[in-house]
């Protein structure tokens, strides 16, 4: 079985602000929540089924006003708390304003279809994200990609970022740093050529 990749995580965002601001009248909905999944996927980690169920009232702001968003994690039986970033937070916001203006009214679920009622589906994640890979919207084109390479994107962009694996560990809420480390990919040889650097 092949493990999706990582997609770019600057070439997403960018995707995925422009999509989300798209004038074009056609899908602009189902536009606005295609960006938000990639969004706040890149941003917190969930998993696409915890993702989906996120609610406009998971969000609060912290004491230094940083906003986080919290969500229920079926596979470990828990709520973790994630943060977001300020951009991602401030198209939620927006979106929550566009639903009022164009459906007369916000369901809590950010990822509600208000064209047919219900959530919008792991399959619909899926063949967005493929649609988008396989353009080479999302960066480089990847072979694997799917909904999981959200999750993927995060780990790596806080680990490029921080380079400390426990800042990885607990965004994506692993209980163990060896989990991390295969999550990531680190084998031995880039071990070996970030050693290599330190004594250079």
């Amino acid at each position: 079985m092949n493990l999706t990749v990582s997609f770019n995580y600057t070439s997403s965002k960018h995707y995925a602000i422009d999509l989300f601001n798209e004038q074009s009248q056609a899908y602009q909905q189902d536009k606005k929540v295609e960006a938000l999944l990639i969004l706040i996927g890149i941003d917190t980690g969930f998993r696409v089924s915890d993702l989906l169920k996120l609610r406009f009232s998971d969000i609060q702001l912290t004491d230094k006003g940083k906003p986080e968003i919290s969500g229920y994690v079926a596979k470990k039986k828990r709520t973790e708390v994630k943060p977001l970033s300020t951009t991602t937070n401030r198209l939620i916001e927006t979106y929550n304003n566009y639903c009022i203006l164009h459906n007369g009214y916000v369901n809590d679920c950010i990822f509600f279809n208000y064209n047919n009622d219900k959530v919008y589906t792991r399959q619909w994640t899926h063949k967005r994200l493929n649609k988008a890979n396989d353009v080479g919207l999302l960066g480089k084109k990847v072979n694997v990609a799917g909904a999981h390479s959200l999750r993927r994107t995060a780990g790596h962009n806080i680990f490029s970022k921080t380079k400390d694996l426990r800042d990885v560990q607990f965004l994506l809420g692993h209980d163990r740093m060896k989990q991390t480390e295969h999550y990531l990919k680190l084998d031995q040889t880039e071990a070996l050529d970030r050693l290599h650097r330190v004594y250079d």
